[in-house]
């Protein structure tokens, strides 16, 4: 009887054998745990797209040399010395392009746009208004200026230190103008040399019109003598006549000359007025210059050498587009009483018409910096931004 139940048993545990799979049954449980939990394939992020260079340039134009003007070419970017130059800056004389009586070139220019808040109705710089503009803010106002932003566009013309309206007098009170020499007119002139120094003024003018019309005046002049520091007695200078060509005077010999040779004072007729043009900035290449004084008239000026009653002598100025709205067109000086440029952050169109008169090179220009690329460098380090739009 109990063998017939040991049988019953060894039956009844092969079916549960059977139904676990047979005798290893903890072999799964031990390839789940061996099991390789694959590694996740890392995340690619997508590469940003690259930030489109600007269509503008900007170049730097070292005018810290006062003596000379120095002369930017748009093609290239690039400071030159040859008739390649489409705009110049001279420090403390201004801007000018390279045409009309600049250069031989055939450049001129148009305001594309300005900013008009940045002057009173006096003409008063609003120091508020210059403190907005930056190159960063003024930078889509420039993109957007297009070719068609002007048309009439417009070449250098001559600005004197010594005006007509200074020296000449004309009485209408008899019909035909008499003119004569202007009772208190004279300047401080400085010799193309710039080491000669004299007080000048016009003393005696002749004008007749009709069939053989005559112009002429004489000078009064008296030397500085740098030995005795003080100024020699007046003398009459030879009689210059300007009926039919420009007259030039010498002022350290006190005589006529001629363009080709050392000169200080020309006179000339031009239109309705006699522009007396001094040899340096836009008249001549000489150091020549008229005195700004500080003192109250040209007598009271003891030594012209002397900054505190001579501040500096100032050369004729080319006028053209470059020369607004600023006081140096592009820059305006002393935004705040202190003695710093300020750019205006004018546009300008610049044309340039030299090799080919029916299709002109057309840039936009503009000025964003006096102090270099930083701020830091010196007055008249200048940045411009400026881009081509043929």
């Amino acid at each position: 009887m109990q063998h017939k139940y040991k049988l019953l048993a060894l039956a009844i545990s092969s079916v549960l054998l059977s139904a676990c799979g047979g005798g290893s049954g903890g072999s799964d449980a031990k390839d789940s745990d061996n099991a390789v939990t694959p590694t996740p394939a890392p995340s690619v992020e997508p590469t940003p797209e690259p930030t489109p260079a600007p269509p503008f340039s900007l170049a730097e134009l070292d005018a810290t040399d006062a003596s000379q003007p120095a002369q930017l070419d748009l093609l290239s970017g690039a400071t030159v010395t040859d008739s390649s130059w489409h705009l110049g800056y001279q420090k403390y004389v201004g801007f000018k392009l390279n045409g009309g009586l600049s250069g031989n070139g055939k450049v001129s220019g148009c305001i594309a746009h300005q900013y008009s808040n940045l002057f009173d109705e006096q003409g008063n710089a609003v120091a508020a208004e210059f403190e907005q503009l930056t190159q960063t803010s003024t930078e889509a106002d420039f993109s957007a200026v297009t070719k068609t932003a002007c048309s009439e566009f417009v070449s250098d013309s001559l600005i004197t230190q010594i005006k007509t309206a200074d020296w000449l007098n004309a009485d209408y009170s008899q019909g035909a103008p008499v003119y004569s020499a202007k009772d208190g007119n004279g300047w401080i002139i400085r010799s193309a040399s710039g080491d000669h120094y004299a007080r000048v003024s016009v003393k005696q003018v002749t004008v007749a019109f009709g069939q053989a019309p005559s112009r002429k005046l004489v000078l009064s002049v008296e030397h500085w003598d740098a030995n005795a520091k003080q100024f020699s007695p007046a003398v009459d200078s030879p009689e210059l006549d300007f009926s039919t060509a420009t007259a030039y005077w010498d002022l350290e010999s006190n005589s006529l000359t001629t363009a080709d040779q050392s000169w200080d004072l020309s006179v000339k007729v031009s239109g309705r007025d006699y522009p007396l043009q001094v040899n340096s900035g836009a008249s001549g290449t000489g150091k020549a210059g008229v005195g700004a004084i500080r003192v109250a008239n040209i007598a009271a000026v003891t030594d012209p050498t002397d900054t505190n009653q001579v501040y500096k002598y100032f050369g004729d100025r080319a006028e053209g587009i470059l020369s607004k709205p600023g006081s140096y067109g592009p820059l305006e000086y002393s935004v705040k009483g202190q003695h710093k440029m300020w750019p205006t952050f004018t546009t300008y169109l610049i044309k340039d018409e030299t090799n080919d008169a029916d299709n002109p090179r057309l840039f936009k220009v503009q000025v964003v910096s006096n102090y270099g690329v930083d701020g830091s460098q010196a007055s008249a380090n200048l940045v411009l931004r400026y881009q081509e739009l043929n």
